[in-house]
């Protein structure tokens, strides 16, 4: 056991209503229009009025009985372009042609490999999830590829953007147990999202792996249960987090085989041979084990001591809040001698770095989370939620409403019309549905206490127009509620952008709070700047001179009223085009901005490339953070045209660090904070992965080496801790070419004393400067 400035609506708000459950089946999401007015549209194909967005897998001629192959039935409904050239999805582009493929019920045997597709989602039912079955006579490895290989650079990993698969069982059982064999390829990067899934295999394997995450750049995989087979879950992804993943009866439940920090939150390990095996030439940096379950299996952790190395020092380990039934070591080196002994309960063991300090083998401290953060004694987590329990009558699809049309073109002002949509559905207690569409909004979207969002392959909003315009004067394009206002507030598979330059855009505002955790919350949502051909900002800004891009004043500002959980949201501003367009110089002025006092989740995010900071936790409270990685923005730094703050101008409102610690000139100061913390009191940080890849880059130095920050420092200081938090305990911070980690005016820990991670990194695994202050 664990002890442990007022904005106004468009609308005038309706009282909130709570959804009526129903009887539910079938799913409330196959009953929408789905080839009318009102059905998905990809408003940037040209003339292509007609591509489904939408695509029932039985309608392709998949039957699900069992016995029938439907692996080229599946692979065409994932696939069909009836309109281009090809006719396929093939080497698709990753915004403009999306695409839900529904799997109803039912157990679909496949003789080869199922690819997936950029920009695509698979979802089962969720009422009854649908099985896809290896056949005895398959044909290949992978039962379904995540990583799409036919995307113009497919061999990376680290640029096949937006795939998700949600209420998925994949069984591998009729695959010899000792054959080579994968349930799942997830070697994908951010936007990527899995969730509700059951991966089944062969007891006593000696071949099976349930998923494969060979390489790649994402931030979380949620809610997966895996059943026998030799391997769990293989990671080799730069960083991750893992939460609420049921391991049983695996060999071994996660193989870390590489990559650089990963976070394993709410894990079950029953009946496994082993916990976590961190072979000894693999290259983690830092992992995180909390709020996990050992039940009757072998020692938790297996790693390499790396106390004595020259140089690097990487396998640093931290467990907290771990219960234990059974009988072995809870870690262990891969000598097999004991590191930890066999207890039923672990609070917080550090074998790393400890700073302030040194290397430590083997420390126990005590964490004590602030009770609001906590469910059962744990960080609260929570499921995507399905809606499963309503029928068809308890949602509403917005471009289906009399008397406010709505458009989705990427041209229309749908602002008024979807205020008033979604006020309405919040009084009734409607679920809002959004079928795919770019949803221009020239004045703020009002979202509402009641409301509940689902968007269809990641709709768009999409904000444009003078409206926000000031950069003195910043304007949501997304406001979530009101200052002081309660209630539920849901959004999910939804993505947030601006469609041209607009500085005075705070994209995403949260200001409402709920009664209970989750009642607000943000899942599989995405804010991003530039790089799609929905915006303009994807071609106007190609200048080395950012201050002609001053594209957006910030992405997310959780306010001072608001709660929030969010689970994988990925912020990004462009480096670059996915519509195989050209190098992009973006000036997005900040992250995420965190204000919250009343209880914040981040479960797996990333905030890369914006101008001030990634993250900035100002006077924020009760903050919990599972995984959090940055890009230093490519432009700053040595060669630059402007240095941090400029082009933006330090607004002292909004908690902006004004870099006035650094000389005028220093432009390796002056480069975005991956992590700025000011002030505050109970932040709980868990897995940083805080990375600097270039410096100076524009289109005359893309892709030159005198850009490259490979084997040289090329930042100087990679995050900053000032006013004195309270309650500050942060574990596995890693950075990548970096000089100074933490710049905190104290002892300022650099990688030259906590060298680890991708080089030239650092590693602390245990900050704890302002644990009691």
């Amino acid at each position: 056991a664990f002890d442990r400035g007022s904005q106004q609506p468009l609308v005038n708000p309706l009282p909130e209503a709570e959804p009526q459950a129903s009887t539910a089946a079938p799913y409330w999401l196959d009953q929408q229009d789905h080839t009318g007015p009102a059905r998905g549209y990809a408003p940037f194909l040209g003339s292509d009025f007609t591509y489904p967005v939408y695509r029932n897998a039985k309608r392709y001629g998949a039957v699900g009985d069992g016995r029938k192959d439907d692996v080229a039935a599946l692979q065409n409904a994932i696939n069909d372009d009836p309109n281009s050239q090809t006719h396929n999805r093939y080497q698709n582009e990753v915004s403009t042609r999306p695409a839900l493929v529904f799997v109803p019920g039912g157990t679909y045997l496949i003789k080869r490999t199922l690819d997936m597709r950029l920009n695509t989602i698979l979802v089962g039912d969720p009422n009854d999830r649908p099985v896809i079955k290896a056949s005895p006579d398959f044909q290949g490895e992978v039962l379904i590829q995540g990583h799409d290989f036919a995307t113009p650079n497919g061999a990376a990993g680290t640029t096949n953007f937006f795939t998700a698969i949600k209420n998925i069982v994949i069984d591998t059982r009729n695959i010899n147990k000792d054959k080579k064999a994968t349930a799942l390829g997830w070697g994908i990067a951010q936007a990527c999202h899995l969730t509700n899934i059951k991966i089944v295999m062969p007891d006593f394997s000696s071949g099976h792996t349930g998923i494969d995450i060979n390489q790649g750049s994402t931030i979380a995989v949620s809610d997966i249960s895996i059943e026998g087979g030799f391997i769990g879950i293989n990671n080799n992804n730069q960083q991750v987090l893992f939460k609420d993943i049921s391991f049983k009866r695996c060999t071994t439940a996660l193989l870390q085989s590489g990559g650089w920090t990963a976070v394993v939150q709410g894990a079950t390990i029953e009946s496994c041979s082993k916990g976590v095996d961190i072979p000894s030439g693999g290259s983690v940096a830092s992992l995180v084990i909390l709020d996990s379950t050992l039940i009757n299996s072998g020692s938790l952790v297996k790693f390499r001591d790396s106390s004595r190395d020259n140089g690097d020092r990487n396998h640093q380990i931290i467990l907290e809040n771990i219960d234990i039934a059974g009988p072995n070591p809870v870690a262990i080196g891969d000598d097999e001698s004991v590191k930890l002994s066999n207890r039923k309960h672990v609070d917080t063991w550090i074998w790393g770095n400890v700073n302030p300090g040194t290397y430590q083998t083997g420390k126990m401290l005590t964490t004590q989370p602030s009770p609001s953060l906590l469910s059962n004694g744990r960080f609260f987590t929570m499921r995507q939620p399905t809606y499963q329990e309503y029928t068809k009558d308890q949602v509403v699809n917005v471009k289906a409403v009399r008397g406010h049309d709505v458009k989705g073109d990427g041209k229309s002002d749908d602002a008024p019309s979807l205020n008033a949509i979604l006020a309405q559905n919040a009084a009734d207690g409607k679920v809002s549905y959004f079928p795919y569409g770019v949803y221009i909004v020239k004045s703020t979207l009002f979202v509402p206490p009641g409301t509940r969002i689902v968007g269809e392959a990641w709709s768009v909003i999409s904000g444009i127009g003078s409206f926000f315009g000031d950069k003195n004067n910043p304007t949501p394009v997304v406001m979530v509620g009101k200052p002081g206002q309660t209630g539920v507030a849901q959004i999910q598979d939804m993505r947030f952008t601006v469609a041209d330059i607009t500085p005075g855009a705070i994209i995403l505002q949260v200001n409402v709070a709920g009664s209970k955790p989750g009642d607000v919350g943000f899942w599989n949502t995405h804010v991003t700047v530039g790089g799609m051909a929905d915006s303009n900002v994807n071609v106007a800004c190609g200048s080395p001179n950012t201050a002609a891009c001053l594209a957006a004043f910030a992405m997310v500002h959780l306010t001072s009223s608001s709660s929030a959980y969010i689970e994988n949201m990925w912020g990004w501003t462009a480096d670059h085009s996915l519509e195989r367009g050209g190098f992009q110089n973006i000036a997005t002025g900040r992250g995420l901005l965190v204000e919250a006092t009343k209880g914040t989740w981040l479960i797996g995010t990333g905030f890369e490339h914006n101008t001030l900071y990634g993250y900035n936790l100002h006077n924020a409270q009760n903050v919990y953070a599972g995984l959090q990685q940055t890009e230093t923005a490519y432009w700053q730094g040595e060669g630059s045209q402007q240095n941090a703050p400029s082009p933006w101008n330090a607004n002292p409102k909004y908690g902006d660090p004004n870099y006035s610690w650094c000389a005028k000139d220093a432009q390796a100061c002056r480069m975005g904070l991956a992590q700025n913390i000011d002030g505050g009191s109970d932040l709980y940080l868990y897995g940083s992965a805080f990375w600097t890849f270039f410096h100076g880059e524009t289109q005359a130095r893309y892709g030159s080496p005198e850009s490259w920050c490979v084997g040289k420092i090329c930042i100087t200081n990679q995050a900053r801790v000032t006013g004195n938090p309270k309650n500050l305990y942060w574990y596995g911070i890693n950075t990548k070419s970096a000089d100074v980690m933490v710049l905190d005016g104290k002892d300022n820990p650099g990688r030259f004393n906590h060298p680890g991670g991708w080089p030239p990194g650092g590693v602390i695994a245990a900050y704890l400067t302002f644990q009691n202050a």
